[in-house]
Formats: C-alpha cells, sequence, structure tokens
C-alpha cells in the first residue's frame, strides 16, 4: 500500500500491524517519515456491511467501519473523558476512494489478557470506562448523531435487530433460532435506560496498550456506539474473572456505581452472540458464563 500522499515529508519506513486474530476489519501501519513516527489506519471493507458483527452494528446502532473519518469525532470525545490515554487523529485522506487517518502513536505493548494483570492496571480500566459511562446522551445510535434510536425505544429496535441477525445468519442453527421467542420475551421486559453512553462493543483486551504496571493507551476505537452501559459489562464479563474483577470494580467505583445487570444479562448476551463477539462460542455455554457483576 503507497501511503506516500497521507504525508509532505517521504517515508522512510512501515510496517503492517497485525493485531493476532484473523478476520480484522481494519488495516493498521506503523510509519516512520523524516519528522514523526505515526499510525495509519483505514477499514478492509470496501462493500456494504455483510458479516454478522458489522451488519448487526450499522442494523442497531448505525455505524460502518467504512466511515474511517468517524474516528475524530470518537477519539477527541474520549480524549477529553477518559483516563486511558486515547490517541488523537492527527490527519484524514483519501487513497483510491478509500478513507484513511493518521494517528498519533501511544506508547506500550497490546494487552492480550486482563487475567492475572497488577491490581493497578485493572483499576485502571475500571476507572477509565467509568469516566467514559459518565458521558452521557438521550438516544442510543451512532457517535455522531447521524442515527438516533430514543431510549424508550431501544428494547423494540434491539427485538427487531435480533431477530433479523438471527433469520439471516443463523436460520439453520436450531440451537440459537429455538432460543429468539425466548430472548424477545426478556428484552421486552429491560427496564428503558435512563441514558446511553460511550460502548465499546468489541471489547477486548487487544483494544489495549500498557506498560505492565498501567494502562498507556485505548486504540482501536471502530466499534464504538452510544448505548446502555450495560452492554460493556456484559461483554466485560467474558474477558475477565473473578480474581480480575475485584480490583476493576474498585477503579470503576471511584467514579460510578456497578449496575445491575438482572434484566438485561441474557438478552444482551444472545445479542452479543448473534454479533460473534468473542466467535463463535457455542450458545448454551455462551448464555451460562460465569456472572461476575
Amino acid at each position: 500500500m503507497d501511503l506516500q500522499s497521507l504525508f509532505e515529508e517521504s517515508i522512510v519506513e512501515f510496517q503492517e500491524l497485525n493485531p493476532g486474530y484473523d478476520d480484522h476489519a481494519s488495516d493498521v501501519w506503523l510509519v516512520k517519515t523524516d519528522k514523526q513516527e505515526v499510525v495509519v489506519r483505514t477499514s478492509r471493507m470496501i462493500e456494504e456491511p455483510s458479516d454478522d458483527f458489522w451488519w448487526g452494528c450499522k442494523s442497531l446502532f448505525g455505524i460502518d467501519p467504512r466511515n474511517v473519518f468517524g474516528l475524530e469525532q470518537v477519539n477527541n470525545e474520549l480524549y477529553d473523558i477518559s483516563s486511558i490515554p486515547i490517541p488523537r487523529i492527527l490527519k484524514k485522506g483519501t487513497i483510491s476512494s478509500r478513507q484513511f487517518v493518521v494517528v498519533e502513536r501511544l506508547n506500550g505493548a497490546v494487552v492480550q489478557s486482563f487475567k492475572n494483570q497488577p491490581p493497578s492496571l485493572l483499576q485502571d480500566l475500571g476507572e477509565g470506562l467509568a469516566k467514559i459511562h459518565q458521558y452521557q446522551v438521550n438516544y442510543v445510535g451512532s457517535p455522531s448523531g447521524d442515527f438516533k434510536i430514543p431510549l424508550k425505544s431501544f428494547n423494540k429496535h434491539l427485538i427487531e435487530t435480533m431477530t433479523n441477525l438471527v433469520y439471516k445468519f443463523y436460520k439453520d442453527q436450531d440451537e440459537i433460532r429455538i432460543k429468539l421467542p425466548k430472548m424477545i420475551k426478556l428484552a421486552g421486559e429491560i427496564p428503558i435506560p435512563q441514558f446511553a453512553s460511550f460502548v465499546l462493543v468489541d471489547m477486548d483486551p487487544t483494544q489495549f496498550l500498557s506498560n505492565n504496571k498501567e494502562l498507556t493507551g485505548l486504540v482501536d476505537t471502530e466499534a464504538y456506539v452510544m448505548a446502555p452501559r450495560e452492554l460493556d459489562f456484559v461483554g466485560l464479563e467474558y474477558i475477565l474473572d473473578k480474581n480480575s474483577i475485584k480490583d476493576f470494580i474498585i477503579g470503576y467505583e471511584r467514579i460510578m456505581e456497578i449496575p445491575d445487570l438482572k434484566s438485561s444479562r441474557i438478552p444482551y448476551r444472545y445479542l452479543y452472540r448473534l454479533l460473534s463477539v468473542q466467535g463463535s462460542v457455542d450458545i448454551d455455554v455462551w448464555l451460562n458464563h460465569d456472572e461476575l457483576f
């Protein structure tokens, strides 16, 4: 990929940054020029989103990974509110109709797991997410506000999206499809959210950087949406464990109280399985995962 048109000065060196798993949605490069060392990001997706995750995210929240320029608003707002460092967008550009952003490079190594991490790092995570959740809006949808669902209509919209996901991607998987009526009932019983906030739908350790003592960056922000914060906690239950959760809660409760997941946990877990947030896990194993909050 020729990235030179994004820079006034000559590129001295560049290397592709691989997140370490297949089917990632972005191409990311570390680029060195005579004056700076930065990261360049673009979407790998050219056509309309057609996989379960991105199709579902676009249907439910109105985000499209091809809109890479939208990261400027997301990162700038998160930069202002998060105690976890967020990379600033330095420049935008287009190459062959694809959107590219030049992003500040943050120091640190990719976090592979939140398990067996020092208490300081886990408390960083908790406090950082709580500060992000303090940013509150009165709709569910895209961070830009181009797509908005009123809070009172979200459960109905959730039910419609889950139904469409099942019949578009899982109609031949009986073990998932037969659970839909129960999930529709449970989703209809979730209390109307009081507010929505920034939620990272694909919450995973690999979105973060650390120096082994503290978090030094939250660098993968393309799946941020405005949604009930309970969704973040449902995602966290799959990447934390009974030991790491203790320090996370200490950090989070410095800023906010932990939400009650009793009514939303199972239907939100079902949604996240339909989105393959952590891959194609057996549905019964997924729904019966440990409850940590």
